[in-house]
């Protein structure tokens, strides 16, 4: 009888156990979800509309390297656009991503071009190249690094090992041949402009029935843009 009794308690406590070990599961899945849900609606990059550059300033100048390779290295510091133009105005192309444009995220467009999957980049900006996930991002040194490849036509290596590379001595990689940005540029001459892009920050929210919905915020937020222009 008593082994009887004992047996009960014990498969009772089992019992209590596995609904307690349940609820705990449940509530860290629960917890998690919100998590996921608050960080993806706290980052303004993971949806964004840009709209066409505005406030353009009036004073204008004539610069040249000595200029352009400072303000470049605080672009990812203070967070700003740097554009580059040729003399017509079109884009005037730094290097081709080696991204894959099916991973890129979602609602991202190579604004700058007519194919919104174009691959031919124009411009540094904090938010696109992580957007694209390019293998710079999340580390300022990475960021110090590609730069400096960049500038001298040196090779920057993906920090994963995964074969991202950019070699930017390669016209498979520049857009101007097998030298660096500072050897074919070094005695051109740009216009600098000044301004800013306004831009919808747009978050989503997950729905019961398991789909999203976009939330568009009632103030657009504003980030600088320097356009460098493309002279001789």
């Amino acid at each position: 009888m008593e082994n009887a009794v004992d047996a009960l308690k014990i498969a009772f406590a089992v019992f209590v156990f596995v609904i307690a070990l349940s609820m705990t599961m449940y509530m860290f899945t629960m917890t998690l979800e919100t998590s996921d849900t608050v960080l993806q609606s706290s980052d303004i990059t993971e949806f964004m509309d840009y709209i066409e550059i505005s406030d353009m300033a009036e004073d204008e100048r004539i610069v040249g390297l000595e200029t352009i390779i400072p303000t470049l290295y605080k672009y990812y510091k203070e967070n700003y656009t740097v554009i580059f133009r040729n003399a017509d105005g079109t884009p005037l192309e730094l290097y081709k991503t080696q991204t894959n444009v099916d991973l890129w995220s979602t609602g991202y467009t190579n604004q700058y071009y007519n194919n919104n999957k174009d691959v031919r980049i124009c411009s540094f900006d904090v938010d696109e190249e992580t957007r694209r996930h390019e293998p710079w991002t999340g580390n300022t040194n990475y960021y110090k690094q590609n730069l400096d490849r960049f500038l001298s036509g040196g090779t920057f290596l993906a920090p994963s090992g995964n074969g991202m590379d950019y070699d930017y001595s390669d016209r498979r990689i520049n857009g101007w041949g097998d030298c660096s940005f500072i050897e074919q540029y070094k005695n051109s001459r740009f216009r600098e402009s000044l301004g800013e892009y306004t831009y919808n920050a747009v978050n989503t929210e997950n729905n019961t029935d398991g789909t999203t919905s976009g939330l568009t915020n009632v103030e657009g937020r504003k980030k600088r843009v320097i356009i460098y222009t493309l002279i001789n």
